[in-house]
C-alpha cells in the first residue's frame, strides 16, 4: 500500500497546506518532492491548480522537472477539461490523470479520454453518508459510488481515488471495482492507516497524504515503516 504526499501547485510553487508553515516544508516543488521521496514515499499525488484548457500552464515546469528527477509514481489532477490538457502531463511522463467535475459534466469526456491514453486515465469519487458528492451540484446525487464507478469502469477508467469518512465503506468499495484505488481521505493517526492496510487485498493501491501531513499529525518516514512492521507481521 503506497503512501503518496499530496502537493499543491500554484503559481510555480508548492502551496501550504494545513496549518502554520512546518520547518521542512519548501516552496520549489522539486525540492519538497525530493523530501518526501527520501522520507520514503512511492509517489506523489500533485495537484494543479492553474490547468490551462490547452498546452502548458504555468505550473507545468515544475511538473515536469519532478518527473524527470524523481523516480516516483505520479497522479496529477485538476481542472482537466480537454485532451490536449492531458496530453500535454502525460507525454511528460505522468501515471496517472485524475478527472473530477469534467468527469460528471461531460458524459463523453472520460470515454474520450480513457480511448487516447489507456490505463492513464482515474476518476475521483467522494462519498459522504453514502451519498456521492457531484462537483457543481448543492444536493448529493441518489446514486451509489459503486453505481458511478461501474459506469465510469465500462467508460474506461483505469482507477479510482475515493474518499470516504467511514473505513469499511472504502473496503467495500475496493472490493467492488476491478481497478486500483487510491484513498483520498484525510487519516489523522497511524492507526487510521494500519486499518486499511487489509484494504490492500482488495485493491487498494494507496493512500494520499493531505492535511496530516503537513500539520505534523503524520509523519512520513515513520509511517512507512510502520506500515511495513505491520504487513511483515502478516
Amino acid at each position: 500500500m503506497f503512501l503518496i504526499p499530496l502537493i499543491y501547485l500554484k503559481n510555480s510553487e508548492a502551496a501550504h497546506y494545513g496549518g502554520a508553515t512546518m520547518p521542512w516544508f519548501q516552496k520549489d516543488p522539486l525540492e519538497l518532492a525530493k523530501y518526501f521521496s527520501l522520507q520514503g514515499a512511492q509517489g506523489l499525488y500533485l495537484n494543479d491548480l492553474n490547468i490551462p484548457v490547452t498546452g502548458r500552464g504555468e505550473n507545468f515546469q515544475a511538473i515536469e522537472s519532478i518527473l524527470k528527477n524523481l523516480n516516483l509514481e505520479c497522479w496529477i489532477t485538476g481542472n482537466f477539461r480537454s485532451l490536449p490538457a492531458i496530453e500535454t502531463y502525460i507525454s511528460a511522463g505522468a501515471d496517472k490523470i485524475v478527472l473530477g467535475a469534467s468527469a460528471y459534466q461531460n458524459p463523453a469526456f472520460v470515454k474520450e479520454a480513457a480511448l487516447k491514453f489507456p490505463q492513464h486515465i482515474a476518476v475521483l469519487i467522494e462519498s459522504k453518508n453514502k451519498k456521492v458528492v457531484v462537483p457543481g451540484l448543492i444536493a448529493p446525487s441518489p446514486k451509489t459510488a459503486l453505481d458511478f464507478a461501474k459506469r465510469f469502469e465500462e467508460e474506461g477508467a483505469a482507477a479510482f481515488c475515493y474518499t470516504d469518512e467511514e473505513v469499511p465503506a472504502i473496503g467495500e468499495f475496493c472490493a467492488g471495482v476491478n481497478v486500483p484505488v487510491l484513498n483520498l481521505g484525510d487519516l489523522t493517526t497511524m492507526q487510521d492507516l494500519g486499518s486499511l492496510l487489509p484494504f490492500e487485498k482488495s485493491g487498494l493501491h494507496g493512500v494520499v497524504l493531505s492535511r496530516s501531513l503537513y500539520e505534523n499529525r503524520i509523519d512520513l518516514h515513520s509511517a512507512v515503516s510502520y506500515l511495513n512492521d505491520l504487513a511483515a507481521k502478516k
